[in-house]
């Protein structure tokens, strides 16, 4: 399967996650960006992010967030002080939340339904920042010509930061257990893929469905860590946290294993 067709497999996969995200949330976000100091961030480890964007100077300055889901931490990260922000996603779905709430917020935040890959090159050397938050880099299979993207669309000495889930938490997506020695079912680190989630996307709500099919790839931390520096990106901060952000078993080894990480990079 070439990569077209892997993206709008995943495109109609995530099309049909998100509606069991609304349902899940309930209009809660529609409510919340109703109120102009509204943010989104719930979780215990938005701390630490908001620690590391602190040291980020966003103030009027152009950003950006690929993929950027529903919107709702592109919306958010404009209380750091951007001027203008546009959030990228392949999901119909995500994008149509995304710009309505967008207009409930009246935030000068645009959002544009397109394959990362093929964001239009008006956008070059046009973002002071981009924000690429948990479980983006699992849906693409080549992670160089991802971040050829990313560091084409960065203005000189632009900015990125990643918040992700860290490669180790991918060893638990099949229910690995050390406790059942059930090492056959877990996760290679060194088998790129692609797998497969058969039972839904829905990380919000937890419903189990039977879900469109969809594929994402192992990437092993050095195929990351090179792919960033292979496109003229410099890495100014890696640091690695056992914050749980997967939605998985992890959760149960939180003191054991490293799992999500913050890296901050400039374009050279």
């Amino acid at each position: 399967m070439n990569k077209k067709n892997i993206s709008e497999t995943n495109r109609a996969a995530w099309n049909q996650a998100l509606d069991y995200h609304k349902k899940a949330r309930n209009n809660s976000l529609q409510i919340g960006f109703k109120d102009p100091n509204f943010t989104s961030f719930d979780r215990d480890c938005d701390e630490i992010l908001f620690d590391k964007l602190k040291t980020i100077d966003l103030s009027d300055k152009i950003i950006s967030q690929i993929p950027c889901n529903n919107g709702r931490e592109l919306l958010s990260l404009m209380h750091f002080g951007a001027k203008k922000a546009i959030g990228f996603d392949i999901s119909d779905v995500a994008i149509s939340e995304a710009k309505q709430l967008a207009e409930i917020s009246k935030l000068n935040v645009e959002f544009e339904r397109i394959d990362i890959l093929e964001i239009d090159d008006k956008y070059n050397s046009y973002f002071d920042f981009i924000y690429i938050s948990e479980g983006s880099l699992q849906w693409f299979p080549n992670l160089n010509d991802f971040f050829s993207v990313i560091s084409r669309l960065l203005k000189k000495d632009g900015k990125i930061l990643i918040f992700e889930m860290h490669p180790f938490a991918y060893f638990f997506e099949n229910g690995f257990n050390p406790k059942d020695q059930n090492f056959h079912e877990m996760t290679s680190y060194f088998n790129k893929g692609p797998y497969n989630y058969e039972d839904g996307l829905d990380y919000v709500g937890g419903v189990k469905y039977k879900a469109k099919e969809c594929f994402w790839f192992m990437h092993k931390l050095s195929d990351i860590l090179n792919a960033i520096i292979q496109n003229n990106i410099e890495i100014n901060e890696f640091d690695e946290y056992n914050l749980e952000m997967a939605n998985n078993d992890s959760i149960h080894f939180l003191d054991k294993f490293p799992l999500s990480y913050i890296l901050i990079g400039k374009k050279k």
